[in-house]
């Protein structure tokens, strides 16, 4: 049987010449002559050979299809490369959530309701949504009993695109039943632990622990905001930037932007925990702070500058009616700001007033985290096709 199937030019007599250099050929079909492209094959016993390609090119052969998966990038790295080791890391993580007794599941795509959050901006299909997360419908299956769950899967979301953003991309979900957000971040840091000891990461992450970081520490240390619930403009000013008339959310994010983002992973790795209760509708309020929602986001440095959000965690909210209720005030703040309108999921709200044990639920964006490790400076480096590639 022929393995290595590649392109190759026969450039003389038991000769061809491939991506790698020189091969030396044991057998040529009579259906190519010196100087053409073909398909060079090496079988089980290491004997290689040399056809003409089987369709007639109008194109130079190999072509841009090849070439977009063999040409070097400025590592001397190849997309072709890239995608293979991401291949080793998702078997590496289905391998670690396996070996703790997580059930990795399936659910949708196509979803009556993709989410009300405030800033969520959804792809439609027909009178449906593609889903930009899977979280309600693995919340179902908590409820019904299914105990800690994890998914590989697609997502989508409208309007996210450039060197870390594509519409479409690859989420690993899970569900920790019975945990709280402080195992969500130990169990993190253990993924990463253990992918980087079975694989040979180009740039790995530096050995756990990491530090964690509540949101006020971090505007403290970084903005010198020490009243982070201060009107927008004495926020503004606290952290020595211009004032001008907004919300307390738009001052919140200016100041975070422009004062704390860029410099949260000077360090290295960092959890940032216990973000203001309105950034947070799907999470519980902290009980000893209810100010403040049991959220954490977690960052690593970029390869090419700054800082890649990896993940973004939560204490499940599992109150039902607490839930509607929020939802609601999502809807009303997306219908002041004439943003689209989206369904309600009745079904995640049913389920949760049926009952969800206590559990804490996170979302990483796998296709970051293989660019990260991957060394990566565009995220289409480590995808089989960008957006703008289709």
């Amino acid at each position: 049987m022929p393995t290595d199937l590649r392109p190759g030019r026969l450039i003389a007599d038991r000769l061809a010449q491939d991506a790698a250099g020189p091969v030396p050929l044991d057998a040529i079909s009579p259906d190519i002559a010196i100087g053409d492209w073909g398909w060079l094959s090496t079988d089980g016993q290491g004997r290689t050979s040399i056809s003409a390609a089987a369709q007639a090119t109008r194109t130079p052969f190999p072509g841009d299809e090849w070439a977009r998966l063999h040409t070097p990038d400025r590592s001397g790295r190849t997309r072709l490369e890239a995608l293979r080791f991401r291949a080793r890391i998702l078997r590496r993580v289905r391998e670690f959530f396996d070996s703790r007794g997580f059930f990795e599941v399936e659910t949708p795509l196509r979803v009556p309701s993709p989410g009300v959050e405030t800033h969520l901006s959804a792809l439609g299909s027909d009178d449906w949504f593609l889903s930009p997360s899977p979280e309600f419908q693995m919340k179902r299956l908590l409820a019904g009993g299914s105990g800690s769950i994890y998914q590989i899967c697609r997502a989508f979301r409208r309007d996210e695109t450039g060197a870390r953003h594509n519409p479409e991309f690859t989420m690993l979900e899970w569900y920790s039943v019975g945990a709280d957000t402080d195992r969500l971040r130990d169990e993190v840091e253990a993924l990463i632990t253990f992918v980087q000891q079975r694989e040979d990461v180009p740039a790995p992450l530096p050995e756990p622990p990491y530090p964690r970081w509540t949101m006020a520490e971090a505007f403290s240390r970084l903005a010198e905001v020490d009243d982070l619930f201060a009107p927008p403009e004495a926020l503004l000013a606290q952290a020595g930037l211009p004032t001008r008339p907004m919300s307390w959310e738009e001052a919140f994010f200016t100041v975070f932007v422009e004062k704390i983002e860029s410099r949260l992973c000077e360090n290295g790795p960092l959890f940032l925990t216990a973000w203001p209760a309105p950034m947070a509708s799907l999470a519980r309020l902290l009980p000893d702070d209810p100010r403040f929602a049991d959220r954490f986001e977690f960052f690593a440095p970029n390869p090419a500058g700054g800082e890649l959000e990896l993940a973004n965690g939560f204490g499940e909210l599992l109150d039902a009616e607490l839930q509607r209720a929020r939802s609601l005030d999502e809807l009303a703040h997306r219908r002041a700001h004439g943003a689209p309108e989206y369904p309600l999921d009745e079904k995640f709200l049913s389920a949760l007033a049926e009952g969800c044990p206590p559990v804490s639920g996170i979302a990483l964006g796998l296709d970051r985290l293989v660019m990260l490790w991957w060394g990566a400076a565009h995220i289409r480096q480590v995808l089989t096709f960008a957006g703008d590639e289709l």
